[in-house]
Order: structure tokens, then sequence, then C-alpha cells
């Protein structure tokens, strides 16, 4: 059976595969070919894949998404990445794997298909010639991070001169601003697997950093660790400092298009006059990224913004507002003020509190009422509350978005508790919900209550307004939403587990009733803690 291989890739180059996959009996067949990252990521997840080859392209970032993606829908295919070097010229790499005929079959099917208009140069550490070359090439970049590192970690004048003389660093003595880029601390589950993956995208990535830094007073790029990368810009030399302030908002805009990846947060200290005080600029960093949970969209987490976002906490006011929307809660759950007001209280007043004790009290204080209230009704746990460390992963405007949407069902099954008059109606009802995963028809519903079908069907529609066949539809999209945003089960898993025993289908049905596909709505609503 042949292999299936998603391609992303220029169209030229798309042409050259799939003809490669038509005219020989390599054992792989290009399945579909994708016109971005996503595409491929969710196209991955629909044909379960058995390989991804794409190409880089620029911005860079994206691919760290791609990469993202593919952990959040729970698949590892065998990947393969490729760089246009030059007009004849692709170096590429690929995924570690156990089978090395299999991993020598993807080699041959890949070079083939660009031969004779490319050389092929594959990019790994070995013990043949190229390889050789390419780990000596890799130890020189090691130590000269390693000095970069060491900087960091604090130097004295002189240590920073050595380095500097050593590695050739492009910095200079007339100050500093450092830029960190951190992917949230989430590290690679398949680093063993995927390490020279990572390192060619990771390569590519210090590349466009560093232009940017280029065409201004210079700097260096380089990465901490394989999460965590660092830019230290030179002060541009100016006699104007209205001059010098704009330089430096136009690199720190550049910088922000190269990093604008979406599991990263960004940090941006003030300015460092002497090289020994970058220690404790870097270590600010730490003090100033808890409040990402706060602070999501900020571009780019400084100190300056922290100050100005912070305001002082009324505590008789936020009680006030809390005993207010209690009273809504218990008694006037319907209210189109509730949702109002809880969104005040959320982004209004907790979000420039930058206090996780009041976010905390709050959001207790409402799941402990819904609970009091509604019980079984209200499947929300108390315990929903996380550690700050867990909270980084999420926004408040997320939490508070979720909040919304649990009252939103809530309504909606009160609804039907409160609506239904018609006993056989209601049986029906329950009888759907216990049995919603199974291939359940009309008449199968009817033959369980003893009535006809057209019976059945005519009293449901008079009572809800819909037809019974739409509402076992709607809960089905209901539970499904409901496991796509609180697992990593594929989306197959899913359908099965609703009651759609053919993904297409389940898919269809899903965009119709949600307007996103399964992979949009999981993007949207995904945990970040995922790992």
């Amino acid at each position: 059976m042949a292999s299936k291989v998603i391609l992303y890739a220029e169209d030229h180059l798309k042409s050259m595969f799939r003809d490669c996959s038509t005219a020989n009996a390599s054992g792989f067949t290009i399945s579909y070919r994708a016109d971005s990252y996503d595409a491929c990521a969710e196209k991955a997840v629909e044909l379960a894949a058995d390989v991804i080859i794409f190409q880089v392209t620029h911005p860079v970032y994206k691919i760290q998404n791609f990469f993202h993606d593919l952990a959040v829908f729970n698949i590892s295919p065998i990947l393969l990445i490729f760089n246009v070097i030059s007009e004849n010229e692709i170096a590429y790499s690929v995924t570690t794997h156990k089978d090395i005929h299999y991993m020598n079959q993807i080699k041959q099917f890949f070079t083939h298909a660009l031969s004779p208009a490319y050389h092929c140069r594959f990019n790994y550490i070995g013990e043949e010639e190229d390889s050789n070359l390419i780990m000596d090439s890799r130890i020189k970049r090691l130590e000269k991070t390693e000095y970069l590192n060491d900087i960091l970690r604090g130097v004295t004048n002189s240590e920073f001169l050595y380095y500097k003389k050593k590695a050739g660093l492009n910095l200079n003595n007339s100050g500093y601003y450092l830029y960190l880029w951190n992917l949230m601390e989430i590290e690679y589950a398949d680093h063993d697997l995927n390490k020279n993956i990572y390192y060619f995208v990771g390569e590519e990535f210090v590349n466009e950093c560093q232009e940017v830094l280029d065409e201004y007073g210079g700097g260096e790029a380089f990465y901490i660790n394989p999460t965590r990368l660092c830019i230290m810009i030179n002060d541009y030399d100016s006699v104007s400092q209205a001059g010098k302030q704009y330089k430096l908002l136009d690199i720190i805009s550049k910088l922000n298009n190269v990093t604008n990846c979406k599991t990263a947060f960004r940090y941006m200290s003030g300015y460092i006059k002497n090289i020994e005080d970058i220690r404790s600029a870097y270590e600010s960093f730490d003090r100033l990224k808890i409040y990402n949970f706060f602070c999501r969209d900020v571009k780019l987490i400084t100190q300056e913004y922290v100050n100005s976002l912070r305001k002082e906490i009324n505590y008789h006011y936020i009680d006030d507002m809390l005993r207010e929307i209690r009273e809504l809660i218990n008694y006037d759950l319907f209210n189109p003020k509730l949702s109002e007001l809880i969104k005040k209280l959320f982004l209004t007043i907790i979000k420039p509190s930058l206090n996780y004790n009041l976010y905390y009290y709050c959001h207790t204080s409402l799941l402990s009422t819904l609970s009091d209230k509604y019980g079984d009704l209200y499947n929300k746990k108390i315990t929903d509350s996380n550690a700050p460390s867990q909270l980084y992963y999420s926004s408040i405007e997320q939490k508070c978005s979720e909040f919304i949407e649990s009252l939103h069902l809530l309504k909606a099954e009160l609804s039907i508790k409160n609506t239904v008059k018609n006993s056989i109606v209601f049986q029906a009802i329950e009888f759907i919900h216990q049995h919603y995963r199974e291939d359940i028809t009309v008449h199968f519903i009817a033959s369980n209550l003893n009535i006809s079908n057209s019976y059945l069907s005519q009293i449901f529609k008079k009572e809800l307004g819909i037809s019974i066949i739409k509402y076992i539809i709607t809960y089905r999209i209901q539970k499904a939403k409901e496991l796509i945003a609180s697992s990593d089960e594929l989306v197959c898993h899913v359908a099965a587990r609703v009651g759609f025993f053919e993904v297409k289908h389940f898919s269809k049905t899903f965009k119709k009733v949600t307007g996103l596909s399964p992979m949009q709505y999981k993007k949207q609503n995904m945990k970040a803690g995922y790992i």
C-alpha cells in the first residue's frame, strides 16, 4: 500500500513531485497539495498522512505554528523539510526513524522527484565527509552561543571584550536592549525524533532576526534553549534622541513581524547602559512573563506597559458587582445584562489589576454560585482555577469567553426542561441524550416509545420548533464541540464517539452547523498546555 504524502511547496516543485509519484512505482502518493502550513496540518489529520514534505517559506514563525498544530492534533507523521539554497541546490532534513530502509525510500523519492533540476544535500550529522562539514559549522555556532549565554549570566567588561574578539560578536560598547521570544516553556515532546528538523527551522529563524538587526546598528540573535530566543540589540548611534527613538521603534516593529508565533510571548527590556547590567535586564523577563495571562493581546511585554496597565483594586466595588452577578445567576439567569456584567468584571476590573488572587477569588465565587444553584446541570468544576504557571498558556479573555459559553449551555439545558410540556417529547429527548452515540433513527426512537414515526415527528416539531432529526444532529455537534475543545482526540475518533461513522460527513455537518471545520474550531478553543 502506497504511503500517503501531504506536500507544501512552490507550484513548479509541486508539479515535479506529482509527475514523479504518477510516473514511477515509488510507493508514495501525493494525497494532497497544500497551499499553507495550516492546510498541511488539517489534511494530515483528515487523511491520516504518513509523510509531510514541506518547503521553508518566510516568515519562518509560521512553521513554528505548524509544529504547534501537529502537537495539538496529536499526530506524528514523518516530516521532511527542505529549503531552496540557490537556483540548483536544495538542502533538506528528515525525521529520525528506526526503519532505515523506509527512510531511504523517502529520501530517494524526494531526490528523484527534484533531479536533474536540483542537487539535493541532506543536512544531518554523521560519519560522511559532507555531514562532518555540517557538524564543524554547528560547533562554531554552539561555541558562539555559549559565549553569548555567559554574557547573559553576567560578565565583566574585560571578559566581554575577550568573547567579542574570540567569536567576532557584533556588539558595541554604547548600550543595548534585550528582546526575548519564548515558546511558553513548551518543550517539543518529539525532540529526539525531529531534532534536526527543529534545528533546520531554528537556523532560518535566527537568520531572519539577524537580517533585521543588520539593517540597523547590529546585534546578536541566538537560542538560550530550544524554546527561548534572545536578541541583543545595539543602541542606535545618533545625535538626535528623536531619531534614535524612531529607529528603535522601527526595529521592534520588524522584529515583531518576524517573531509573530501564536504560541510565544515576547519581552523587551529598557535601555541597558553597560554590559555588566545585562544580567539584571534578563532576570526581569521572568518577573514580567507571569503577566502574560493578563497581557496576551499585547505584542510586546515591557515594564513600562505593565506599570501603565496596573490599577488599584477597589474591593468594595468588586464585592458589590459579584453580589449583583450572583443575584442574576440565582434569580434571573436569562437576563442579557448578566453577560455584560461578567465581561466588565473580567476585562475592565480583573485584567488591569494584574492580580491572580483577585481572578481566583471572583472566578471561584461565581463557580460556587452556579454549582450550588444548578448542581449537575452545571458541569464546571470549582477546581477549574489553575496555578499561575498553568494560566500562562491561556488569557483572561479566553477564560471570560469560556465562562460565558458555559452559561449559554446551561441556559439551553434549562430551556429544554422548562419549555417541554409533552411527556412523550421529553422521553424522546432523554432517549436521544442517552443513545446519541448510536445509529439512532426516528423509527428506532418511536419503537422504543411505542408510538408511530409520524406521530413522534409531528409532536416533536410542534413542541420544539425543529425536526427530531435536526435536534439529533445539533445535539451530536454540541457534544463534538465539547470533545474537540477538551481533548486531543483525532477528528475521526470524535466523529465516532458522537454517532457519525463517516468522517467526511461529520466534517461537512460540523462546518454547516458551526461555520468552522473541526480543525478550525479546535485551534480556536485549544488548551495550550497540551504537552
